[in-house]
């Protein structure tokens, strides 16, 4: 990667982080005011589950990370032929059983997430 690929990779990464970040405080934030107005503190306990649905999908991106470096191996096989096919060929196939793995990581994740979630508000589905 050149530095200046780097380089708008890691502003790329910064945006996504705060905007994780400012998420978190928004989250936080209503959780407090709600809390304020209703004096049930519940919610911002609430916006705890919230706050941790959004660290593991922050925590996630391994995954499609992989994928995408799966896609540019594939791009990139198609312009080489020989010695160099077979190298990147073989980088695949182990790419390919790293996802594998992650499939199994993506839905333990998505199992995860739901269960902050119902942790966090699944009293209140018998309000709606």
């Amino acid at each position: 990667m050149t530095g200046t690929m780097a380089g708008e990779g890691s502003r790329a990464l910064r945006r996504v982080v705060r905007g994780f970040l400012a998420a978190s405080v928004l989250s936080m934030a209503a959780g407090i005011w709600l809390s304020l107005g209703t004096g049930d503190w519940t919610w911002f306990a609430r916006s705890g589950a919230i706050l941790t649905t959004l660290g593991l999908v922050l925590a996630s991106r391994k995954v499609l990370i992989a994928r995408a470096d799966l896609l540019a191996l594939l791009a990139d096989m198609e312009k080489v032929d020989g010695a160099e096919r077979t190298a990147r060929l073989a980088s695949f196939k182990r790419l390919q059983r790293d996802i594998d793995r992650q499939v199994m990581e993506r839905a333990g994740f998505a199992l995860l997430v739901l269960g902050t979630l119902v942790w966090g508000f699944g009293d209140l589905v018998g309000r709606i």
